[in-house]
């Protein structure tokens, strides 16, 4: 999960502590503005310009308020988003490396094929593998993510090609 700096975190607990504990106004009020300052500079490190934009302050108190919670709002939406961000790089990473580990056994397996004079595509295993694998998609469902079998067909078809064109590029046209 994504750290704050610690110049930002220390000036907003510090500000969030002059808060409650301040009953003059003025001081009140030097430390609200602070603590937005230090909201809107988190904000303005996540998100792009224009959503930033929809945090300025206003004379209209409501309005005011509203653009305070907005503010922290939008500060607590950037980390979620950064943190969900830096999940699915870290996933990303992982299926990009099993995908280099699918085409290599494809390769050991294609090189075996090859120097026997073998076909490279084997149909029924194809639409085996096809078929096991949708069959397999429907388990996600209850955890709220569907997985078309045609769609899952289409990724699987793409892995078998990269294994068979990697393969070609690595064996047939070096020769």
């Amino acid at each position: 999960m994504p750290t704050r700096s610690s110049s930002n975190l220390g000036t907003e607990q510090d500000n969030k502590t002059e808060l409650s504990m301040s009953s003059d106004p003025k001081a009140r009020l030097k430390a609200e503005v602070a603590a937005e300052a230090a909201a809107k500079e988190l904000v303005a490190e996540r998100l792009p310009d224009e959503v930033e934009a929809t945090v300025e302050a206003t004379a209209d108190p409501v309005v005011e308020a509203a653009a305070t919670v907005t503010t922290e709002a939008l500060a607590i939406f950037a980390e979620l988003l950064a943190d969900g961000r830096e999940r699915i790089d870290a996933i990303d990473d992982q299926i990009l490396e099993l995908i280099a580990r699918r085409i290599e056994t494809a390769g050991t397996l294609l090189a075996a094929k090859h120097s026997r004079g073998a076909n490279p595509r084997d149909k029924v295993r194809q639409a085996d593998i096809y078929a096991r694998l949708s069959d397999q998609a429907t388990a996600f469902v209850d955890n709220g993510v569907y997985l078309n079998k045609h769609q899952i067909r289409e990724v699987f078809e793409l892995l078998i090609r990269l294994g068979v064109e990697n393969h070609r590029k690595n064996i047939i046209d070096r020769r």
